[in-house]
C-alpha cells in the first residue's frame, strides 16, 4: 500500500512540476474586444476623477468648444467614430492645448487634476498630438 501511495505522491509531484514550468500560449484579444472593458473604465475614473487625482490616462478626442482659456472636447479610451456619442465630456489644460481648435481630433496623455470646469473633470495634458480636423 505504501509503495502505491508514494508512486501517486511522485506522480502528482511530476505532473505539479511540468504543468508550473511549462508555457501555456494565451489567447490574443483584440484591441476591438479589449475596447468596451477600457471604455467602461475611463468613464468611470472620468465620472469619479476626484478619486483618482494625479493618475495618468490617454485619451482620443474631438475638441467641440475652444473659447478663451476653455478648451472642451469628447475623449474616449480608443478612436471612435462617434465621440460625441462614445466620449465623456473634458476639460484639457496645460502645454500643447492652445494650439487646439474646434473640430480638432488628437490623442494624449494627461494628468486627472481633481478640478472640474462646469462639471466636467480636468485633465492636465504633458503630451497632446493633433490627429485630424472635422471639417463638416
Amino acid at each position: 500500500m505504501r509503495k502505491y501511495i508514494t508512486a501517486a505522491v511522485l506522480a502528482v509531484a511530476v505532473a505539479g512540476g511540468g504543468i508550473a514550468t511549462t508555457a501555456v500560449a494565451q489567447p490574443v484579444v483584440s484591441i476591438q474586444k479589449q475596447s468596451p472593458a477600457t471604455e467602461a473604465a475611463l468613464k468611470e475614473i472620468l465620472a469619479d476623477y476626484t478619486h483618482h487625482i494625479g493618475e495618468t490616462v490617454t485619451v482620443y478626442g474631438k475638441m467641440y468648444n475652444v473659447t478663451g482659456d476653455s478648451r472642451a472636447a469628447f475623449a474616449t479610451a480608443a478612436p471612435t467614430e462617434y465621440y460625441a456619442l462614445d466620449g465623456t465630456s473634458i476639460e484639457l489644460t496645460g502645454p500643447g492645448t492652445a494650439t487646439l481648435t474646434e473640430g480638432d481630433f488628437f490623442t494624449a496623455t494627461a494628468t486627472i487634476t481633481g478640478n472640474e470646469t462646469l462639471g466636467d473633470p480636468e485633465l492636465r495634458v504633458t503630451s497632446i498630438t493633433v490627429t485630424g480636423h472635422d471639417n463638416s
